[in-house]
């Protein structure tokens, strides 16, 4: 073999092998874009998820507000009502009512006695108390607040005290 050879030979070896790197740089590109469009798929999904969950929620939330609504009516029913027979029966249908909101995961909102949140609750009225410890604290629900998976499905209509210092008149 002539030297000729030779480095036509090693000039082959030396194309080869940037060739060789040339194509393991194209498939880590390659494999670069399929990693991003995957997450990028990943994301897309996980999005959509969330905000098909939201509008479920948003959706049913607005239903329950319907049938929580009754559920009012028909705790006001009983305590008006003066027919113990009549009385009993409304409120066995109120426990039913329950058992099938408890079944929905909707739970109420403790409200009574504690500091009033604007979060959960909507103050329909302030009354003034005479008592300190009552100030900036529901003192009576109008309407019941409801929780479904500790989220806020419906607030709580309430009443809230006020406590206002009383000046006495000096003579």
């Amino acid at each position: 073999m002539s030297a000729d050879n030779e480095i036509t030979v090693q000039e082959q070896i030396e194309l080869i092998k940037k060739k060789l790197e040339e194509q393991d740089n194209l498939s880590k590109e390659y494999l670069n874009l399929l990693q991003r469009s995957q997450a990028e798929f990943i994301n897309y999904k996980n999005r959509i998820e969330r905000e098909t969950r939201e509008i479920v929620f948003m959706e049913s939330s607005r239903i329950f507000n319907d049938f929580l609504g009754y559920r009012d009516i028909l705790a006001k029913a009983i305590s008006a009502e003066t027919d113990e027979k009549l009385k009993d029966t409304l409120t066995h249908l109120l426990i039913n009512y329950d058992v099938t909101l408890k079944r929905f995961n909707l739970e109420k909102i403790d409200v009574l006695g504690k500091v009033f949140d604007h979060n959960t609750s909507d103050c329909i009225l302030q009354q003034e108390v005479e008592d300190e410890k009552y100030n900036n604290k529901v003192i009576t629900i109008i309407e019941e607040g409801y929780f479904q998976n500790k989220r806020l499905v419906k607030p709580a209509k309430v009443i809230v005290g006020i406590y206002k210092i009383k000046e006495e008149i000096k003579k």
